[in-house]
């Protein structure tokens, strides 16, 4: 049975007026732990989280492809806590060639809902909290910033466009899948960034964070770990699977535990 470890980071705010735990999924890609996922939910039933945040890519946006193991998981997560779903690539272009991949996503974005899963698509919701003013923001990149062979900037005018300023009084949590762009990020002012896709560089050597990217660059800057600017911070999660090279070396499986805790 795939296993997976838990990776927990702590930040203190003079935003965050109480404790608060978020558990962060990415790039699970359809890998289930234990039969539909059994050992995953017991995990995040025994962190009793006050949110699940998906970092995109649960399942693989491959034609023919089920979406059911990133289903049954969802209808199962969302018994728990709020689950905030922020789109990776492949949901995104499965959900922007309905014809291509024969209307999968739009039917797994009904189920979803009817689930009550949190879809945010260049959107955001504030957290149910008493004492605390959070928001989630989900980020929904073209797919022109995945591409391998052109190298698009993302300018702080096409942030603002996409998901318009983050409210300065409140801690803001951004869900942004594709980590090249993590500068961008922070000086848009996220306090948290949280993204994936790069599975942690699939191979780590010592010293480093990651062998290699999706773009087939060596050592890519923002592959894995902690990364902070000016007060902000971002998380890139090595994920839960991969797909089309089945290879991690010295590199395991993670679920992120973030904790928010008031400054002292």
């Amino acid at each position: 049975m795939k296993k997976f470890i838990t990776a927990e980071y702590e930040f203190s705010s003079p935003k965050v007026k109480e404790l608060l735990k978020f558990l962060m999924i990415s790039d699970l890609h359809n890998v289930c732990f234990g039969e539909n996922n059994a050992v995953l939910v017991k995990k995040i039933y025994q962190e009793n989280p006050d949110g699940i945040l998906i970092g995109g890519d649960l399942l693989i946006g491959k034609p023919g492809a089920s979406v059911l193991p990133a289903l049954s998981f969802l209808r199962q997560a969302v018994g728990c806590c709020p689950v905030y779903y922020g789109l990776g690539n492949h949901e995104y272009r499965m959900k922007i060639n309905p014809e291509q991949y024969e209307h999968q996503y739009q039917r797994y974005e009904r189920e979803l809902e009817k689930a009550g899963v949190i879809l945010l698509e260049n959107q955001h919701i504030p957290l149910k909290s008493k004492k605390t003013s959070v928001n989630i923001y989900g980020l929904e990149l073209p797919m022109k910033y995945y591409d391998r062979k052109r190298r698009h900037g993302l300018s702080q005018r096409e942030l603002k466009l996409l998901l318009g300023k983050p409210e300065e009084n409140a801690y803001n949590i951004l869900l942004a899948h594709n980590p090249r762009f993590t500068d961008a990020y922070l000086d848009w002012g996220a306090d948290l960034t949280l993204s994936g896709h790069y599975h942690g560089g699939m191979v780590r050597l010592p010293f480093t964070n990651g062998l290699i990217s999706p773009y087939m660059t060596l050592f890519p800057k923002y592959c894995h770990g902690l990364f902070t600017k000016e007060g902000k911070y971002a998380v890139v999660s090595a994920g839960m699977g991969e797909h089309t090279i089945p290879l991690r070396i010295f590199n395991p499986r993670e679920m992120l535990v973030i904790i928010l805790k008031p400054e002292e």
